[in-house]
């Protein structure tokens, strides 16, 4: 039965290799998928030892061992679920907002991942002319301007009125994307769409309703297949992070 962790040891060791030539070593949480491999490589080996020495672990020990892998996995299926219940979203109604949250980009190029995030607003908006456009994401690391300022050039080279445009560029986490935004909306019970990756829409949504929105619903874009494991993983921390955080 413990060789179950060196089969996951395994694949997360061909994930990381998979990912890594896909994306490069910079690719946003990619590591943990090397961190994971050598953390369950290492659960191996000790239940290995235990079993050629014949050691007798006291009972305590695998009860709690036991408990805390099946907490682990229920909450994992539990927020996996959450997330995927989400990954289609479309607006029920004609937004009068839409959010359009940033994503990272190089220099001043948006990357793939904007891109996709951008053109499923601008399909949006083309079939709702009358709806007002937030672009929110601040300046990171290796970004020569403000995420904002590089979706609202995207945008504006496809057509869209730069003054339709409204930008918040101080945030720099999804929290912080909702509460800047947030400033830009004078009516909380107005109609809001949240435009972001598929998998991310989820928390999106709970954290827009934290900051007081009331009418909020997704508007989800494509994300890469090859990465599309990475992402939802990572997006399952992200959701913990911000419910210990006290974000929603």
């Amino acid at each position: 039965m413990y060789f179950i962790w060196l089969v996951i040891s395994i694949l997360c060791l061909i994930y990381y290799i998979v990912c890594v030539n896909y994306a490069g070593f910079g690719a946003a949480f990619v590591f943990m998928w090397l961190v994971a491999a050598i953390t369950f490589m290492g659960i191996f080996i000790v239940f290995r030892m235990i079993k050629i020495n014949d050691i007798v672990v006291p009972l305590w020990i695998n009860i709690m061992f036991t408990g805390i892998v099946a907490t682990g996995v229920v909450l994992f299926i539990v927020l996996e679920g959450l997330i995927i219940s989400k990954m289609t979203a479309v607006p029920k109604v004609k937004c009068d907002y839409i959010i359009v949250l940033g994503a990272q980009i190089k220099g001043t190029k948006v990357t793939n991942s904007l891109r996709e995030r951008l053109d499923t607003a601008y399909d949006y908006i083309i079939l709702n002319p009358e709806t007002k456009i937030i672009v929110s994401g601040g300046q990171g690391e290796g970004e020569d301007i403000t995420e904002a300022s590089a979706m609202k050039e995207y945008l504006a080279a496809r057509g869209i009125e730069s003054s339709k445009i409204m930008m918040e560029n101080r945030s720099y986490n999804t929290n912080e994307n909702m509460k800047y935004s947030v400033a830009f909306i004078d009516d909380k019970n107005a109609s809001v769409g949240i435009v972001s990756s598929n998998f991310h829409i989820y928390r999106s949504i709970k954290l827009a309703k934290a900051q007081g929105l009331t009418n909020v619903s997704g508007i989800a874009s494509p994300c890469d297949s090859i990465l599309f494991l990475n992402y939802i993983v990572r997006e399952s921390i992200g959701i913990t992070k911000d419910a210990v955080m006290r974000n929603y």
